[in-house]
Formats: C-alpha cells, structure tokens, sequence
C-alpha cells in the first residue's frame, strides 16, 4: 500500500491503534462461526501472512466505522465486516474479494445507511484496498438488490458464453443508472452477497427489526429464494473452489431457523430513508410492481429444508 498517496485525514485513522480480532461469545455461538478462517485448520504461516496484510485494513475499519451502530446483525458493525472476511477467506476467495469483503458497505447501501463514507473517498479506498476491490464494494453500496436477484433468477444452470454481460441498476433513489458486470464480476459479486448474508443472519433474527420489518426470528425469509439460487450459481458455475461450501454453509445456517418462520418470503428490502420511500412511490404511479407491505409474506416456496 502507497501510504503517501491516502489523504491526512486517512492517514490518521490508519496510525490509530487496532483491538485485537476475537469474536464475542454471541458470535462465537452462531454456526456461521465453523465457516470462517483463519481457523484451527489454517496453516501458521497463512495466518501471519494475513495478520501482516490485513493490519493497515483494520485500523482502518476499528477508527473510522462506530463500534456500536444499528445494523442487522446482533454484533458491531466493524466485526461483521470482518466476519465476511473471514467467510470469504474460508470459501478460499482470491485477496480482492475478501478485501471486498471488508469493505464491501463502506459507503451504505440499500439494506444498511447507518454509516457511509462520503464517495469523494473513492480514490483513497482504492488506492488502500486496490481497485478492482473498491469497484465491488462500490456496485454492492449502489445496488438495487432486486435487479441482481433478477439476473439470479434468470440463470438457467450454465453459462455457456464467457462474454455475457449482466445488466443491474442503481437504486432508485441514487438515479437507477446501469452498472454493466462481466461474468466473473457478477459471480464475484453473488459470492460477497451471499457470504455477507450467511455471516449475519442469525444475529439478525435474533431480535425484531423496525426498519426492516421483521419479528423476531422473521429476518431469515428476507431474499430467502434468491440466496438460496445463489448458492447453486456458485455451486455450478465456480465449481473447482466453491462445488459444496457455501451450500453446506447455507444449509447449516439455515437450519437455525426455526419451523413458524420456514414458509416466510421477503422478497424485496423495505426502503431505508425517505428518499428510497419516494422514490418507490414515483416507480408504483407509472405501474412498477413495488410491493407497498413490505414485511415478510407467506408462501409454500420459501419453505426450507431442515
């Protein structure tokens, strides 16, 4: 990393000190937990390897994201990061996507706006975590989360042409403009999005959410059907690395889920500000099917398997 090229504001935040990386009891007890490294089964000198490579990052993330802020899951903000991390290291993901991984909501999103860096950052978030890495955290901070689950949708089990092209958008009230994605950038992308919801799900049904409209234990229907294509996506498409992790990943973590909330689908995020809520409306009054109840909706295909 080029330290003179990152501002002085940055600059500093990178000289504070760092806490040392441990999970909390909660996180510990979640089942997310066995799909992370390093772990018992990495070897000493991968994980010094990415003790030394990581340590500019999360001074980074320990002094500029707050320690306690209101994210979906039951722990900080700045440990998520790190946890989908740690998923991502764990499915064996190349060092851009797991530095995606880091900073994959640094300038929020559509599900999370409780901190966000300005985007005049950009530059500096590139130069700190490399450009390709910046560019999937910026589309995962712009994304209109139900136009990448159309394409996932649509995947008919095998993409034959290595030059298709994925169209997504922005959200709609950041201007809906096009983000274009190659195969391997949405496939890369579909792994952060998964990893990112398989390390924080349980936390999050932990407890009811205003924002996000969920009763206790409800937060694992959100996007249920689009995570679970994900996961064969990945199965199929990255099948040398990734034939069974996060399938088995995904079937462990769901299986916390407990029966009442099985047969719940929430398809869409409900909107997080008021500009999103507008924004929504304008869309229904030239005849976008936006749902106005957005809590979670029964139906026979959201049920999982135990």
């Amino acid at each position: 990393m080029n330290v003179i090229s990152i501002p002085l504001s940055l600059f500093t935040v990178l000289m504070g000190s760092a806490r040392a990386l441990a999970p909390t009891t909660v996180e510990a007890s979640h089942v997310s937990a066995k799909f992370k490294a390093p772990n018992a089964d990495t070897p000493a000198e991968v994980a010094q390897e990415w003790r030394e490579a990581d340590a500019a990052l999360w001074k980074y993330v320990e002094e500029s994201v707050p320690a306690v802020l209101d994210h979906t899951g039951s722990a900080a903000f700045d440990e998520h990061l790190k946890g989908v991390q740690a998923v991502l290291r764990y499915w064996g993901a190349p060092k851009y996507l797991t530095n995606a991984g880091l900073f994959h909501s640094i300038y929020g999103t559509e599900g999370f706006q409780g901190f966000s860096l300005p985007l005049s950052e950009r530059e500096s978030i590139r130069n700190l975590i490399g450009p390709l890495a910046e560019k999937i955290s910026f589309w995962f901070c712009m994304i209109d989360r139900s136009t990448l689950d159309q394409t996932v949708f649509a995947w008919d089990g095998n993409i034959q042409d290595p030059a298709k092209k994925f169209q997504l958008r922005a959200r709609p009230e950041l201007g809906r403009f096009d983000i274009v994605m190659t195969k391997d950038e949405w496939l890369d992308f579909i792994e952060l999005t998964l990893a990112d919801w398989l390390e924080q799900v349980e936390g999050a049904a932990s407890k009811p959410s205003d924002l996000f409209k969920w009763k206790r234990g409800e937060a694992y229907s959100y996007r249920r059907l689009a995570y679970q294509k994900m996961s064969e996506i990945l199965s199929t498409e990255r099948a040398p690395r990734l034939a069974t992790i996060p399938k088995e990943m995904l079937t462990a973590v769901m299986a916390t889920e407990a029966n009442d909330t099985r047969h719940l689908v929430q398809a869409r995020t409900p909107p997080m500000s008021e500009a999103t809520a507008h924004a929504y409306d304008a869309l229904r009054s030239i005849g976008e099917d936006i749902p106005v109840d957005f809590a979670p909706q029964p139906t026979e295909l959201g049920v999982c398997e135990k």
